[in-house]
């Protein structure tokens, strides 16, 4: 079980206490499933040690804890519409990440530079953005992609 797990598990206890995550991860995708299982806060380990302690203290009082830089990255994910990639424009996007070309991606996939191309039109409508480094950004603040 992962850390969302736990928290999840800890906070659907009666009587739970609060749980403030302490982590390396900082990708929205983390931080978000973290709060939506229940987390009072996210803070990284590398944080000064006089913020982590008053963390627990604010977590403990019932009040939430992320920087305002988490929050704002959180809100301004959460409001974002999540681009619903099928498994193919996923597949061909994590290949693009990986830097091959549409014809190694075709080659790969056993498909035609043309589908690759219209995948590729269909994840960049999808996401938002108008190239392929774009895209797999975008997807990686997504947690499209691994």
């Amino acid at each position: 079980m992962d850390g969302v797990g736990v928290t999840s598990a800890v906070r659907a206890r009666r009587g739970a206490p609060a749980v403030l995550v302490l982590t390396t991860y900082d990708t929205d995708r983390d931080i978000v499933r973290a709060v939506e299982a229940g987390a009072a806060g996210y803070l990284l380990k590398d944080a000064d040690p006089a913020d982590i302690v008053g963390a627990v203290v604010a977590a403990a009082s019932g009040e939430s804890v992320l920087s305002t830089a988490l929050a704002q990255r959180v809100v301004a994910r959460m409001g974002r519409q999540q681009a619903d990639l099928s498994a193919r424009e996923v597949e061909i996007l994590t290949a693009v990440a990986q830097g091959l070309g549409n014809r190694e991606i075709a080659r790969t996939l056993f498909i035609s530079e043309a589908t690759v191309k219209t995948h590729l039109v269909h994840v960049f409508t999808k996401l938002d953005v108008d190239s392929r480094t774009a895209a797999v950004a975008r997807a990686r603040e997504d947690g499209l992609l691994g």
